[in-house]
């Protein structure tokens, strides 16, 4: 029993890492089985020493050995492990999924690999795992257990987590530009700023055309890249109006004159002189950038107003709109990723996820005379 356990154990091995395979494997495994102290000596040394999970459980789930990591991830000892379950070590909801999947992976003799997890350890802490597991079956081929290896992988989910925040936030800004672009070209072809002739208005129906093939691209990468987990870059000391509102006026200048918004400063006027918040400029930017995109979207022939109030510790600052309410049930979910029915989704839940970032908060409220306004605070 002993031999075929641990012939079945580096099987598993030599199958979830098989670039760590050598021609002289299968020579060497025959002449391990015939020792029975090499086998032993090489088992507890893997158990004592690998830096991975790796467990063994009989059909009922009960644990018959672990490596010494996983007594550390599960804050006790081997000897305390052995013969018990999950449901000893982990909330009822994930040791029932991990039971499941362990008799799926039994009935079917399908094995897992690489299957990326987030788990909870009993301390608390929540960290990403590399799940792969197999059925263990003795020398007449009947399961008798599970095998299974777990690699905890935090550090690296979190760097391509942060890498794709990264391309999320570049590939929403290059929308904003594109949309102006093609909001220019549209006034041009209407003739807004003089007649032009018909080869003329062709070129730029030709244009108008491409920049929307553009965006829906676009889209679709910013759909695909955003995970939302970048860290807080180095704040610095910017003027809110000369640094962050007035040029992202400018940007979107050809969809206000489009639409026929107006800027009016009704809900508490940003004072012409400067104000100095503590903060990343670039991902205020892009909070600004998102929520008057938004409101541009809903308030045509309507008005957007930027609110501030100094509440001592904090900013209170705020972005309204003359256009139609959010309905109650959805206040809280027009900040959840993929939300939005007419969009991209993902505008407001990165402005609240960087205002968070900053320290601040983010929220919706409808105002006296039934219409949006978003409002957010910065720390001092």
């Amino acid at each position: 029993m002993v031999i075929d356990f641990c012939l079945k154990f580096f099987i598993l091995l030599n199958y979830m890492f098989p670039e760590q395979h050598n021609p002289s494997y299968d020579q060497n495994l025959h002449s391990l089985n015939e020792n029975n102290d090499a086998w032993a000596m090489m088992i507890r040394a893997l158990l004592q020493g690998f830096p991975d999970f790796i467990y063994f459980k009989d059909v009922h789930g009960r644990f018959l050995s672990v490596s010494n990591v996983c007594a550390l991830y599960l804050n006790t000892s081997v000897d305390d492990i052995i013969g018990k379950t999950d449901y000893d070590f982990f909330s009822r909801d994930q040791a029932d999924e991990i039971s499941l999947e362990d008799k799926r992976v039994m009935e079917t003799r399908e094995p897992v690999k690489d299957k990326i997890e987030r788990r909870v350890s009993p301390d608390g802490k929540e960290i990403w795992i590399s799940v792969s597991k197999a059925a263990w079956e003795n020398s007449t081929g009947e399961v008798v257990g599970i095998i299974g290896v777990c690699r905890e992988v935090t550090y690296r989910i979190e760097n391509e987590r942060h890498i794709l925040d990264m391309v999320s936030i570049a590939t929403h800004d290059i929308r904003g530009p594109l949309v102006s672009i093609g909001s220019m070209i549209k006034l041009l072809m209407r003739g807004t700023f003089g007649l032009i002739d018909e080869s003329v208005r062709v070129t730029l129906s030709d244009i108008s055309a491409r920049i929307g093939h553009l965006e829906r691209l676009v889209n679709e990468y910013l759909c695909k890249s955003s995970m939302m987990n970048v860290k807080m870059p180095v704040k610095e000391h910017c003027d809110l109006r000369q640094d962050i509102i007035d040029p992202i006026l400018d940007e979107y200048l050809p969809e206000l004159e489009e639409n026929k918004i107006r800027i009016d400063n009704r809900l508490g006027a940003i004072p012409s002189n400067r104000i100095i918040i503590k903060a990343n400029a670039s991902w205020i930017k892009i909070v600004y950038r998102n929520l008057i995109r938004n409101a541009i979207k809903y308030a045509v022939s309507g008005y957007i107003a930027f609110g501030f109030e100094d509440r001592g510790d904090y900013y209170k600052l705020n972005v309204y709109n003359s256009g139609p309410v959010v309905p109650e049930e959805n206040t809280t979910k027009i900040f959840e990723k993929f939300e939005s029915e007419n969009s991209t989704g993902l505008g407001l839940a990165i402005s609240r996820n960087l205002i968070l970032k900053h320290g601040g908060n983010m929220w919706y409220e409808n105002t006296w005379d039934g219409h949006p306004n978003f409002i957010f605070t910065i720390p001092k």
